[in-house]
């Protein structure tokens, strides 16, 4: 018999969404003409920090 496969998961954990982000989100999504949830991750990565690197030196 051979080894059983391991069913990793296919799906990220939504995040609930916020008042603001949610209304933000359904605008975007119909002008866009994507889902609310689509729209809401495109938000998050916008609004996620940016880091920077600054070369030494400089």
């Amino acid at each position: 018999m051979g080894k059983k496969v391991k069913n990793k998961a296919k799906r990220v954990i939504e995040i609930p969404m916020e008042g603001e982000l949610e209304t933000e989100a359904a605008y975007y999504a119909r002008k866009c003409g994507i889902t609310t949830g689509e729209a809401a991750k495109i938000i998050r990565q916008a609004l996620a920090p940016k880091l920077t690197i600054v070369p030494r030196g400089s």
